[in-house]
């Protein structure tokens, strides 16, 4: 009897030694293989390891974990780097984009027409614009001497008046003067020992007769000064300002023959206010100004040239110098040309023949060759028989 009875109890011991024994072989074989193949096996455990709870092991589903992303060769053109990895997982890919070429501005003639650029941070950022404008032009040179934060107003900084007439009495004096600035003249102007309050009565006159004394600086040389107007900013206040500036500045030109360039509306929008982006001069639609609301960026900066470069090429074009304002002797303004005072003895142009237009060019053949200016396909004005 007891045989009998100790033979289930022994069957027991040796089931429970032989799984033991097959976990350790198991464990050592799991040991001795490689990472990979061991990763494999418990993939997909055999039947005895899974009555003792060791289940198929489930890929879960990858929602923000790290993961291996392989992007195609050439499928996002040049500066691509793919995803990169962060905390949270795979982050938007970044487009890093090549450094602008720098302006290659070709050697210019050494009879190259200078034209001088004055004024303050805009008038600076008007020069860089006409640099990049005439880049590939060698009978055109840029010559800027912008000063930021100058203006009419205060001449403690920079007397332009003066420094324009300086310039012009050298050696070396350009051939043109663009002018810009404003911005810096919304203050109070000294007059006579006392302060003019901005845009009051005096305090207009004075800016006038200073805004004129810079014209007649370039003319009285029969020499084209081009005026480049104002552009709204993002201050209400400051835009309502540089209107009524820009008005001023618009009527002195006109009546002392400067060349008054309007940009106003083109770096406004419909209703005739800031706008930070626009077309360019390719038409595409860019940031024009700055994040301080007044500065142009680079884009900017050649739309804003964009305007007084055709009048540049216009003037090269005809060959002919500018009109030459009459002088003054004593003290006080120029009389101006639409001075209903003047009497018609009085000389309004300088004595002597008046200029000749440049050999070559289309008003020599017109009023000098006297020949007819060629028609033009299409126009209204082309009279030729079509056969």
């Amino acid at each position: 009897m007891t045989d009998l009875k100790a033979s289930p109890r022994r069957a027991s011991t040796l089931g429970i030694t032989a799984i033991v024994m097959f976990l350790a072989v198991f464990t050592a074989v799991s040991l001795a293989l490689p990472h990979q193949a061991a990763a494999q096996l418990f993939e997909n455990p055999p039947l005895l390891l899974r009555l003792f709870g060791v289940k198929k092991r489930e890929t879960p589903p990858q929602q923000g974990g790290a993961r291996i992303i392989q992007v195609p060769s050439g499928g996002k053109g040049q500066g691509y780097t793919g995803p990169s990895l962060g905390p949270n997982g795979p982050v938007m890919p970044r487009i890093i984009k090549a450094p602008e070429p720098a302006l290659q501005i070709k050697p210019k003639n050494d009879d190259a027409k200078v034209v001088l650029v004055i004024g303050d941070a805009w008038g600076g950022s008007l020069a860089a614009g006409l640099n990049v404008a005439f880049a590939d032009t060698p009978t055109v040179k840029i010559e800027a001497a912008a000063v930021e934060g100058s203006g009419l107003a205060d001449r403690s900084k920079l007397d332009w008046p003066q420094k324009l007439t300086d310039r012009l009495a050298a050696k070396d004096a350009p051939n043109a003067v663009v002018v810009m600035l404003g911005p810096a003249d919304r203050a109070p102007i000294q007059a006579d020992g006392q302060e003019a309050e901005f845009r009051g009565a005096t305090w207009e006159t004075v800016y006038r007769a200073r805004a004129q004394a810079l014209i007649v600086a370039a003319r009285s040389r029969n020499i084209p000064l081009f005026w480049v107007g104002l552009v709204p900013t993002a201050d209400f206040d400051q835009t309502t300002d540089l209107a009524y500036l820009d008005e001023l500045i618009r009527q002195e030109n006109t009546d002392n023959l400067g060349v008054y360039v309007d940009v106003w509306n083109a770096f406004a929008d419909a209703t005739g206010s800031f706008a930070a982006s626009g077309p360019d001069v390719e038409g595409q639609v860019r940031k024009l100004r700055l994040s301080d609301g007044s500065g142009f960026t680079k884009s900017g900066s050649r739309k804003l040239a964009f305007f007084v470069e055709q009048e540049i090429r216009k003037w090269l074009e005809s060959g002919a110098p500018g009109i030459v304002l009459p002088t003054n002797s004593g003290s006080g303004l120029v009389v101006s040309l639409a001075d209903p005072e003047a009497d018609v003895d009085e000389g309004l142009a300088a004595n002597g023949p008046p200029p000749v237009p440049k050999e070559g060019t289309a008003l020599h053949a017109v009023i000098v060759e006297g020949k007819p200016i060629h028609p033009v396909n299409g126009r209204v004005d082309d009279l030729r028989v079509i056969r």
